[in-house]
């Protein structure tokens, strides 16, 4: 009862929680909530638990854990995953497109959020119009148009002209500088700043872009982590992009390798899933308080 009167304020107050209604209300939310947890991590657990067994154990419906457990065969089972199905390369080629396009999101959009919030140019509220406006078609549309616009880039037809961008990372990157709800995120960030740090720091004699990099970006460290984050966990978990866009084996990212390999044992199918997911689940542990936490940015005092 303690408890129920220290809570703060929510779908249900203190004082609806003194009475047996109240009471009966918050413990079927919380059976709602346990069962939707549950849900979502079984799955999980199964998958991590199949990467421990051998495939015979697999293939036996009635035992869902492992018969043993121990680190030393967790460690046995990632070492020799790793090496059977060769996940270096595709490994590397994740790391070096996510992070890629987590490097063109923030700059890029950052500085059209930026232009648009704080320079405001000739045309620039025609500009957020048609940005926000290509939010609401949908990507399935744009996939044949996309690549044939990569394959002859920048003249998007077949003429003889043009660069072709397939089997390259280009395609992800570019299309990251480019996105739309970035720059919106972007935008809307830095509208929530005062123009007094515009104002002071051109008189002091910086530049535009010498703004943004040391005045505006430290200033939304909150939303630049969270679009890192975001960002390098979508290219992370990609796999309509990587499966229109890249073919040769020096570029094929981990996911759709993981999809083609075959041939392979089931355990270690499993296993190389959960090494998938080990990268961006320490990524969240790590970032996790920047991601929900929030940031309080005064004005500027006369």
């Amino acid at each position: 009862m303690k408890r129920f009167e220290q809570k703060q304020a929510g779908l249900l107050t203190s004082s609806e929680l003194k009475n047996f209604r109240g009471q009966l209300m918050y413990w079927i939310f919380i059976l709602c909530l346990t069962v939707c947890v549950a849900i979502a991590l079984i799955p999980a657990i199964w998958t991590v638990s199949s990467a421990l067994k051998d495939s015979a154990e697999i293939l036996d419906s009635s035992r869902f854990f492992p018969s043993s457990f121990s680190w030393s065969k967790l460690i046995g089972r990632l070492s020799s995953t790793w090496t059977s199905m060769n996940l270096s390369m595709p490994m590397v080629n994740t790391f070096i497109r996510s992070i890629g396009e987590v490097l063109f999101k923030i700059v890029i959009c950052g500085l059209i959020g930026y232009s648009i919030s704080k320079l405001k140019p000739a045309g620039s509220k025609a500009l957020f119009v048609a940005i926000v406006w290509t939010m609401m078609l949908p990507s399935q549309i744009r996939m044949v148009s996309n690549y044939i616009g990569w394959m002859h880039y920048p003249f998007a037809a077949d003429n003889g002209l043009g660069v072709n961008l397939l089997d390259t990372f280009w395609p992800f990157w570019i299309g990251s500088a480019a996105d739309c709800f970035g720059i919106l995120l972007f935008k809307n960030a830095f509208d929530g700043l005062s123009d007094s740090y515009v104002e002071a720091a051109k008189i002091d004699g910086a530049t535009n872009v010498g703004i943004f990099f040391r005045i505006m970006a430290p200033l939304s460290m909150p939303i630049i982590i969270y679009q890192s984050i975001m960002t390098f966990n979508v290219g992370w978990a990609d796999y309509m992009g990587p499966l229109l866009y890249l073919n040769k084996t020096k570029t094929v990212p981990l996911v759709l390798y993981l999809a083609k390999t075959t041939n392979v044992k089931m355990n270690d199918q499993f296993m190389a899933y959960v090494i998938s997911c080990i990268p961006p689940l320490i990524i969240f542990i790590i970032f996790q308080k920047q991601i929900l936490g929030g940031v309080n940015v005064g004005g500027v005092k006369g």
